[in-house]
C-alpha cells in the first residue's frame, strides 16, 4: 500500500505534527541535553508520545547535526536550538577537503539512530518516520546562505562539490535510519525555497531525488519538508519522487493542493509559533479546526504543524491541536 493510500483509506483525519520539544517539559531536560544524549531525547520522546497520541512519531528537528559531522562548528545556548557559527566554505579547494565521516565517527549523527530506533522499539503499532537535513540546506549552512546564492551563479562548480559531499553523507545518513525500520523519512530543504525554480531543480531537487530513490528502493517512505515560499516550484518539488509534501505557514495547503499528483500526500500547516506556541489554547483549537474545515475536501491530507515545534510549547496546547484534529470539542467550543 502506498502512503497516499493508507492516508486516504485511514477512515479519519490523520494529525501529524512535527513535535519533539514540548516534551523536555514532561522529563524536565533542556535541548542540549536531549540533542546531544540518545537516551535522554529517547526518554523524552516516549513520555510525549504516551501523553499525546498522533499519527506518526518524529525524533527532534535538529538542523545542525549533518552540517556539523562536515566540519562545521556548533554554537550551543543551554536553552536555545544549537546554531551553525561561521562559514567552513569559502572556496573550491575546501569544498575539496570535506571528509565524508562514518555515522558517530566525531559526530551526533548516531544519537538520532539510536533515537529512531528506540522509537520503533517503543511504539511498534505507529509510524516512525526519521528527519535529515536537505543537500542544499547543508551547502547554505557551510557557505554562507548569501554566499551560496551568489555562489549559483557565479561558482556553481564549487556549489555542487559541496553538494555532492552533503549527498556522499546522506547516503550514508539514511542507509542507517532505515536500517532502524523506520517508516519514512522526512528530507527537511527550507533553504531551496530561496531559488528560482530552474536553479532549485539544479542545485536542490536533482541531489534530493537521489535521496528520495534510495528511500524508495528500501520500500519506505520519502517525504520533503520546506516551510518557504515554495508556490513557484510545487510540481518541481513532487517531481522528485516524493510521496508526501510538507509545508509551512506561509503556503496555503488549500491552494496548492490541486497542484499535487494523485500519489503525494500534503502535510501542514497550523503556525508553530503564532498559533502553537505563544497562542492559547482557545486560539489552537479555532486555527485547527479552521484548517480542517478548509481542507474537508481533500482526502491526502494530514493535519500537521507548519515547521518544527518549538521548545517552550506546552503541552496543554499539544493536547488541544491534538483534541481539535481528531474532532473532540476543546477549549474554544466548550
Amino acid at each position: 500500500m502506498t502512503f497516499s493510500e493508507y492516508v486516504k483509506n485511514a477512515g479519519r483525519q490523520l494529525a501529524a505534527p512535527l513535535s519533539g520539544f514540548p516534551g523536555t517539559e514532561l522529563t524536565n531536560t533542556t535541548v542540549a541535553q536531549n540533542l546531544t544524549d540518545g537516551s535522554v531525547q529517547a526518554a523524552t520522546l516516549i513520555a510525549l508520545n504516551k501523553a499525546l497520541s498522533f499519527d506518526i512519531i518524529f525524533p527532534m528537528m535538529d538542523l545542525t547535526v549533518e552540517t556539523e559531522a562536515l566540519g562545521a562548528t556548533v554554537n550551543w545556548e543551554t536553552d536555545e536550538m544549537p546554531t551553525i557559527h561561521g562559514i567552513s566554505v569559502e572556496t573550491k579547494e575546501a569544498a575539496d577537503a570535506l571528509v565524508i565521516p562514518e555515522i558517530g565517527e566525531g559526530n551526533r549523527l548516531n544519537i538520532y539512530v539510536d533515537v529512531c530506533r528506540e522509537m520503533r522499539n517503543a511504539f511498534p503499532d505507529k509510524l516512525v518516520w526519521g528527519y535529515v537535513l536537505g543537500p542544499f540546506s547543508i551547502a547554505g549552512r557551510l557557505m554562507g546562505m548569501t554566499e551560496i546564492a551568489i555562489g549559483v551563479k557565479l561558482e556553481p562548480e564549487t556549489v555542487r562539490v559541496v553538494l555532492a559531499k552533503a549527498n556522499a553523507l546522506l547516503k550514508k545518513y539514511i542507509g542507517a535510519l532505515l536500517d532502524t525500520g523506520v517508516d519514512g523519512v522526512m528530507i527537511l530543504e527550507p533553504a531551496s525555497g530561496m531559488l528560482r525554480e530552474d536553479d532549485a531543480n539544479e542545485f536542490s531537487n536533482a541531489y534530493v531525488k537521489e535521496l528520495v530513490d534510495l528511500i524508495k528502493s528500501r520500500g519506505r517512505t520519502p517525504a520533503l519538508h520546506n516551510c518557504g515560499n515554495i508556490t513557484h516550484m510545487i510540481e518541481s518539488l513532487c517531481a522528485t519522487g516524493i510521496e508526501a509534501l510538507h509545508v509551512g505557514s506561509v503556503t496555503d495547503p488549500y491552494e496548492i493542493y490541486p497542484r499535487l499528483p494523485e500519489n503525494v500526500v500534503l502535510m501542514g500547516n497550523i503556525d508553530p509559533t503564532e498559533v502553537l506556541r505563544f497562542g492559547t489554547p482557545e486560539t489552537v483549537c479555532v486555527q485547527t479546526r479552521r484548517l480542517l474545515d478548509r481542507m474537508a475536501d481533500c482526502d491526502r491530507f494530514i493535519i500537521s504543524s507548519g515547521c518544527d515545534v518549538a521548545p517552550g510549547t506546552s503541552i496543554e496546547n499539544m493536547k488541544t491541536f491534538e483534541r481539535a484534529a481528531i474532532g473532540r470539542e476543546c477549549a474554544a467550543v466548550r
